[in-house]
């Protein structure tokens, strides 16, 4: 004031002077201080002076509207600095990372200004000003970065500078790095995949000296930025924008590739080890390399996985930790690879297939030997599921955070998992027939089998985990996988359990042999010790026999598998009981005319009679297994032979029954065999015992039983099989007086003999059989007389047949 200057008046004139000057080391502290002081002046109110911080401005000796200017410019040009602060505050600078810091506190400063002196509105705020300038500075810097990758990455990973500092010097110049030509794919014409990853590193580079040396530096708004975040997710969002564009043109690009004309030459799929060993196509040494369809096109699917793994990484290490206050929305990166991950597992199928029939060709050369020596399965379904394995192992580690792709995925594989699996099983189904003979590689391919049941089922688990997803198309495709598979189970154990069946037959018709001699004891006190020693004698071959065979099994077959075994063995046995033992034996008299009943002439004799009226609901199309019985009833002796020949006493039917009992103890084994439940449910001891409880019962107790439940069987007779019609009319009439009733048949005429030859030889008749019980002192039969050179005979002839009085109508059958 000597001098007539104020305070005031000077320090807004050396800020004047210094803002000429701003980008000079130290300038930027002095105008945050003189700033300061300026703002204090005229912001300051006291209680001798009641104008405001604007009237006092606008009273200024400097100029109202020049020092408005002069903060404008200066703002201006801040603001462009700071836009740019890579190159303005190098970070080899520590001097200017400081005069950053106070470039920060100018704008502050001048904001304050804006909004105490000037009294504006809205003046723009310090905290968004910053924003705007920080993200055009990423904008610049990943452009940057993008359109001189190779020049920057080889600067920067190969001499040891700086990513950032590099991609300064590439600002300062202005000029892209002439390198397009280096980042394109000379397979597919687009950018190659190594391209992201150089990109991806040169972010990473560039976030972390945003973190380490800037983000100390910009800490005026701790709650309301964090340089490291910040950069992150501007980063980003820029590669999403790039990269999702990328990829599609990427997998158009190998679409157009696949339609086109297949190059011979062929190429392994190479596979980054780091992160999977999935598709891993070498066998073991000295077996050749797979090739698909993929890698003859000189593709390699492996390498979008690896970049996905690097986007993963990428993202969860800095762009997720800075999302931790914002939404919780799934990220997008999952779908840019789906349909480039999904090339990789249908070339998956490929190598898996090949695998799988290198693995089992290998296993077979080798002679199926056990995998370990606990182990009842060998080699190849280890192979197959190690490969199987692998690749999930790959969708796992993908961690795909869009569980709707992740489904995707899954199903997938899924298809991969049952091809692999069906073949398996269709390859030991083809071989099985030339190994059954031998029980011990019979029993591994069955265990094989099996396997492949539970280790589906493990993979099924480890698929419907809580960290997976799964359509419901796929967990039903993975069920009736199981099903196919236990179905194959099942075929192999029975075509093997056949390779015991004529022993078993053998040894069941020696039981029924010893089982014939057995005679019942005069003695009522060693009755049950005699019948006890005789079924101990009669089952003796049989159960020689199972000791010898299934002692061999347990040790050779899985305890599902034994299980399964177990269960045919008892079928074939209890069948061939029934058959052998229990049933009566037929002459081969009998079974010829049995036989010739259903062969072809046979069914055209009844179709014939298939043209007449039903007697009684009974009128049969075919000679049933009711002639016979009644043949036996009538005492046709010369018919029956064999092991049955005499049928069984009681006696020899109780015994059979505690035999039948002692095998159901020794299939149950102690409960490690097959459940009691299941032993006496099965329909074929149901079968047998209904059978045997027959001998209780008479001959014509059985016929009347049999006529009355024979399902008729005029439906199964076919209008395009049927060689002519018989004209018969049946009457039925019941004596008043004695009860008996006469039934008259009277066989008129026959018609369309279609498909005869006429000829000298040809003379059609009909012949009438009466079947059913109380018929031993009666005739059942009746014949026509032969008619010669005609396709439609009359006959007109009437035949009557007499039941008893203690019979019933629907007791008998006409045939």
């Amino acid at each position: 004031m000597r001098y007539g200057i104020e305070s005031i008046f000077q320090a807004m004139t050396h800020f004047a002077c210094l803002t000429t000057k701003y980008n000079c080391v130290g300038v930027p502290a002095q105008l945050s201080t003189l700033l300061a002081n300026i703002n204090a002046f005229y912001a300051h109110t006291s209680s001798n002076n009641s104008q405001t911080a604007s009237e006092r401005f606008a009273a200024s000796n400097f100029g109202r509207e020049k020092f408005v200017k002069i903060l404008d410019n200066l703002h201006n040009a801040l603001r462009i600095d700071l836009s740019k602060y890579r190159t303005i505050f190098p970070v080899s600078q520590p001097e200017r990372l400081a005069d950053m810091k106070s470039t920060v506190d100018v704008l502050t400063s001048i904001t304050f200004f804006r909004l105490k002196v000037q009294e504006l509105a809205a003046p723009p705020r310090t905290l968004q000003v910053l924003r705007e300038c920080i993200r055009a500075c990423m904008k610049a810097t990943y452009e940057c970065l993008s359109d001189n990758v190779q020049a920057l990455y080889g600067g920067n990973f190969q001499d040891g500078t700086n990513a950032a500092a590099t991609a300064t010097q590439g600002e300062k110049s202005g000029n892209a790095a002439d390198s397009c030509q280096c980042d394109i794919d000379p397979v597919l014409g687009v950018r190659s995949l190594s391209y992201w990853h150089k990109l991806i590193s040169l972010m990473v580079s560039v976030i972390e000296d945003d973190k380490k040396h800037y983000a100390p530096v910009l800490n005026q708004f701790p709650q309301d930025i964090n340089l490291g975040d910040l950069s992150a997710e501007m980063m980003w969002s820029l590669l999403a924008e790039d990269i999702s564009v990328g990829l599609a043109q990427h997998y158009e690009a190998v679409l157009r590739r696949l339609t086109s004309d297949t190059p011979t030459t062929t190429t392994a799929n190479s596979i980054n080890q780091k992160h999977f060993t999935a598709s891993a196509t070498a066998e073991q040494a000295g077996e050749q390399i797979t090739t698909t369809r993929l890698s003859k096109a000189k593709i390699k699917t492996s390498d979008y996985l690896n970049l996905c793994f690097r986007i993963k990484w990428f993202y969860n290490t800095y762009v997720k930790p800075s999302r931790k206050g914002g939404k919780d929305e799934d990220p997008e990166y999952p779908k840019w690879f789906e349909p480039l991950v999904m090339l990789w597992l249908g070339e998956n199928d490929e190598v898996s297939e090949n695998y799988l029939r290198n693995a089992y060709e290998r296993d077979k050369r080798d002679g199926f030997q056990r995998s370990s020596e606990h182990a009842l399965y060998s080699n190849s379904v280890v192979d197959v599921f190690t490969q199987l394995n692998q690749c999930f192992d790959v969708i796992r580690k993908l961690e795909c955070p869009d569980r709707r792709v992740e489904a995707n995925y899954m199903h997938r594989f899924a298809q991969t998992v049952e091809k692999v699996l069906l073949a398996y099983s269709e390859s030991v189904q083809q071989d099985f027939a030339r190994f059954k003979s031998d029980i011990r590689i019979a029993c591994i391919l069955i265990n094989n089998t099996q396997q492949l049941r539970v280790q589906l089922e493990k993979v099924y688990e480890a698929m419907e985990g809580d960290d997976f997803n799964l359509h419901e198309e796929t967990r039903e495709q993975l069920t009736e996988l199981q099903v196919c598979l236990k179905n194959a189970v099942d075929r192999l154990v029975s075509s093997f359990a056949s390779e015991f069946e004529e022993d078993i037959r053998k040894n069941v018709l020696e039981m029924g042999r010893l089982l014939q001699g057995c005679k019942e004891t005069s003695s009522i006190g060693n009755n049950a010790e005699h019948m006890e020693a005789g079924c101990e004698n009669c089952l003796r071959p049989l159960m020689d026999y199972f000791e010898l065979v299934l002692s061999a099994q347990a040790n050779a077959c899985e305890k599902t598998v034994l299980k399964r075994l177990l269960k045919e063995l008892w079928r074939i046995t209890m069948e061939n009981t029934e058959k052998l033992v229990v049933l009566p034996g037929v002459s081969d008299v009998s079974k010829a005319q049995a036989g010739g009943l259903v062969n072809p002439m046979g069914a055209t004799s009844a179709k014939f009679i298939g043209g007449a009226q039903s007697l009684l609901s009974h009128v049969s199309t075919n000679v049933s297994a009711a002639k016979l019985l009644q043949d036996i009833a009538g005492g046709v002796s010369e018919g029956v032979v064999g092991v049955g020949s005499r049928g069984l006493t009681p006696y020899q039917c109780e015994l059979l029954q505690n035999c039948l009992e002692t095998i159901q103890i020794y299939f149950h084994a102690g409960g490690r065999g097959l459940k009691r439940s299941f032993l006496q449910r099965s329909p074929e001891l149901l079968n047998l015992q209904q059978a045997l409880a027959l001998y209780s019962q008479t001959t014509d107790a059985l016929l009347k039983d049999y006529v009355t439940s024979e399902a008729h069987i005029m439906d199964s007779i076919s209008p395009d099989e049927s060689c002519g019609y018989l004209n018969v009319q049946v009457e039925v009439f019941k004596h008043p007086g004695t009860g008996e009733y006469k039934v008259i048949v009277k066989i008129l005429s026959a018609t369309d003999l279609g498909g005869v030859m006429i000829s000298g030889v040809f003379r059609p008749f009909v012949e009438v059989y009466l079947f059913g019980p109380l018929l031993q002192d009666r005739k059942r039969r009746f014949t026509t007389k032969s008619k010669s050179g005609t396709i439609s005979p009359l006959f007109n002839e009437t035949f009557v047949y007499y039941l008893s009085n203690r019979s019933d109508p629907e007791w008998y059958e006409l045939q």
